[in-house]
């Protein structure tokens, strides 16, 4: 997103790094906090089911292994095992769904259900639609790093218009929020008629938009992480992502 990649993170220093929906989890270890892990689980797996396909598993096979995969980590048995290295969620979840393929025979559905309980509800077709783009992807850690970007960015234009539809502005944001990547052909006159303002007030609406949006996604990225420094390597990688 063009709005979004260009502008630099913010870099105001935190004096103590807040707790966060996954700092809150390691801190619980596998003692605790079953429906904040359940929550993160149930808006990210879409990209660990683009990382299954990309690597040449079946749309049925690629839904096996993510609700099986998803049924082992909400009984808390990968959480003991988080080191240093996987401490965002991003990584944590790619290298445990590694380590989850390897392990696991794609003929053990009982097991990979976790005995017939589905955790996480999944449409194949919604994903297959939604993943389509991501499958041309370079590798497969490719594909799960775009998908989890645009979980990511839909998860903050989510909360935006939220926000939007709160104030009894939703039908602004349905006119605003497709120019946040930038005018459209005409710049921002067509908008300005269609929603009765001047393009300058526009303008200003779509900036004062794009900054919030940066904030909205900075805090979802903070929930991912557990430190300041994570929030910030996170926030780079996903940029460079957002960018391109």
């Amino acid at each position: 997103m063009n709005g979004t990649g260009s502008a630099s993170p913010d870099r105001t220093a935190h004096a103590e790094f807040p707790s966060t929906q996954w700092s809150t989890i390691l801190n619980a270890g596998q003692r605790g906090s079953p429906a904040a892990l359940e929550e993160l689980c149930r808006a990210y797996w879409l990209p660990l089911y683009a990382f299954l396909r990309r690597q040449g598993h079946s749309p049925h096979d690629a839904e096996d292994l993510v609700q099986g995969f998803l049924a082992r980590v909400l009984a808390r048995e990968d959480l003991a095992e988080v080191g240093p290295e996987k401490g965002r969620f991003r990584t944590f979840l790619l290298a445990s769904l590694h380590n989850f393929v390897i392990k696991r025979a794609l003929h053990d559905k009982a097991l990979k259900r976790g005995g017939g309980h589905l955790p996480i509800s999944i449409d194949g077709e919604e994903a297959e639609r939604l993943c389509g783009p991501d499958l041309a992807a370079i590798s497969p850690e490719a594909a799960f790093d775009r998908r989890f970007a645009q979980t990511i960015l839909s998860r903050a234009l989510g909360a935006l218009r939220e926000e939007h539809r709160a104030r009894g502005k939703e039908a602004s944001f349905a006119q605003l929020a497709p120019l946040l990547d930038g005018a459209e052909p005409g710049g921002y006159g067509p908008s300005a008629t269609r929603l009765g303002m001047s393009p300058g007030a526009v303008a200003v609406a779509i900036h004062r938009m794009r900054g919030r949006l940066r904030e909205l996604l900075r805090a979802e990225v903070r929930q991912l992480c557990s430190s300041a420094a994570e929030e910030e390597q996170e926030m780079k990688h996903l940029l460079e992502i957002w960018s391109r």
